[in-house]
């Protein structure tokens, strides 16, 4: 047995960090670098189908992968042993989370760059923090408040245009992103008030199957097609698992080893690393005041996270 715990802890010599935490920071940093290439691939085919083809397609693929981790994981023993109360908050969750889903992927359709949409979203740990002060009524930080301000501050320049007219104040799809950024902080909340009651994998699966229902009706209303590219089914389905199967596995299984908050940080990397890989396939780069707000918003984010170790 002591023999076992001295291999658990043994210190890695190049880091000076325990196996344990390095795997936890590795398997959280696979997350991001998977969450950000899955707003790549998903950016590609939306430039080449129809926004319901896309849905559909999308949605259909995360199903398979879900549901294969599910039944070779051994999750749906743990979805079978949630009470009726533990699937009706699952449920509520898994809707926020598929609005919030839909509503983003509206604006990735209509941004061209989608490390603006990344970004942009950062708009969510803030909603997260008001939500959590007035309807948890959660006590808050300084440095959670100067997070807010800043993240707010970095947000409105990134959309900023310049322009004349109110509806063109702001990059189109600013609004989809900010209600969606609403959606999946209304999830957060609900799943952190009752966060023994919700499954991940289950969370997930719904969000998946309500949206691949509401495509799915979209497809047959409007007499749509399946007759695309294969390139178009590879990166949706390529996309599809990194963003639905691969970012949440990776995400859950790094809480096991490093603290939540640490896992939150290196998550939001992700703005980063679509920034550098929508340089790299689309030769698209936001502008020079984007940048800033983009920073602003990414450096927001880490305060509001730090903040809350305070509390």
């Amino acid at each position: 047995m002591k023999k076992k715990q001295r291999q658990l802890n043994h210190v890695c010599p190049n880091t000076g960090m325990d196996r344990k935490t390095l795997k936890g920071y590795s398997l959280a940093l696979i997350g991001a670098m998977a969450l950000a290439h899955s707003f790549i691939f998903s950016k590609a085919a939306l430039n080449t189908v129809h926004f319901v083809q896309f849905g559909l397609i999308w949605f259909a693929f995360g199903t398979i992968w879900l549901l294969l981790y599910i039944w070779l994981s051994g999750d749906y023993k743990e979805i079978r042993s949630l009470s009726g109360k533990g699937h009706i908050y699952t449920f509520l969750v898994g809707l926020f989370e598929a609005l919030g889903t839909a509503f983003f992927y509206i604006a990735l359709k209509k941004v061209d760059n989608p490390a603006i949409v990344s970004f942009l979203g950062n708009a969510g740990p803030v909603f997260v923090t008001l939500l959590g002060i007035f309807i948890l009524k959660e006590r808050f930080t300084r440095l959670e408040l100067l997070g807010v301000l800043l993240a707010i501050m970095g947000i409105f320049t990134m959309a900023f245009t310049g322009g004349g007219a109110l509806e063109n104040v702001f990059i189109d799809g600013t609004a989809w992103i900010i209600l969606a950024s609403l959606m999946f902080a209304s999830g957060t909340i609900i799943g952190r008030k009752q966060i023994q009651q919700v499954s991940p994998s289950l969370l997930s699966l719904i969000r998946v199957l309500l949206l691949l229902v509401v495509f799915s009706v979209l497809f047959i209303s409007l007499d749509l097609d399946l007759n695309i590219s294969g390139r178009a089914y590879l990166n949706m389905g390529i996309g599809s698992i990194l963003e639905a199967l691969i970012t949440m596995v990776a995400a859950y299984s790094a809480l096991k080893y490093i603290q939540a908050i640490k896992m939150s940080i290196l998550i939001s990397t992700k703005s980063i690393w679509i920034l550098i890989s929508a340089l790299i396939f689309f030769r698209l780069f936001p502008e020079p005041h984007q940048v800033l707000g983009g920073l602003l918003s990414l450096a927001g984010v880490f305060m509001l996270t730090l903040g809350k170790r305070r509390r």
